[in-house]
């Protein structure tokens, strides 16, 4: 097998993140940060691509969430009531006092999934969203 030429490059990262980065590289057993970093690379490429490509998808959107925040209940409800022929089915978990995280079965187009992750990453009270999309072709 030929060797592919690679292309160095730097990245300036806040030293909290850095140190964050390599406790888990080293936990995944990674022998240097280049092929951590070159995994992270392909793994957000191929997150991305798997959004665009036409055809139907399943997936999961996840979101956590201060319930103590005016309104966001009702907004996630709302949410999930226009768009019911995707959202297939809803998990609510309680994390704590006052955080929650709701895990979202969605079904259909890459595009409309991403654009409703896309209106709950939104709303005021959701601190993080994360979505995970699978191709249904050839099951």
């Amino acid at each position: 097998m030929e060797k592919e030429n690679v292309t160095r490059i730097g990245v300036s990262l806040p030293p909290r993140l850095l140190d964050r980065f390599d406790l888990i590289i080293r936990d995944m057993g990674y022998a240097n940060r280049s092929e951590a970093i070159r995994d992270a690379i392909r793994d957000y490429i191929l997150k991305n691509e798997l959004k665009d490509e036409k055809g139907e998808r399943i997936g999961v959107i996840s979101i956590i969430y201060d319930h103590d925040v005016r309104g966001v209940n009702d907004v996630l409800i709302d949410l999930q009531h226009r768009y019911y022929r995707i959202i297939q089915s809803t998990t609510h978990l309680h994390l704590n006092e006052h955080n929650c995280m709701e895990l979202i079965i969605v079904r259909g187009s890459a595009m409309k999934i991403k654009n409703i992750k896309d209106r709950l990453t939104s709303i005021r009270g959701v601190k993080h969203s994360d979505l995970l999309l699978a191709t249904l072709k050839g099951y």
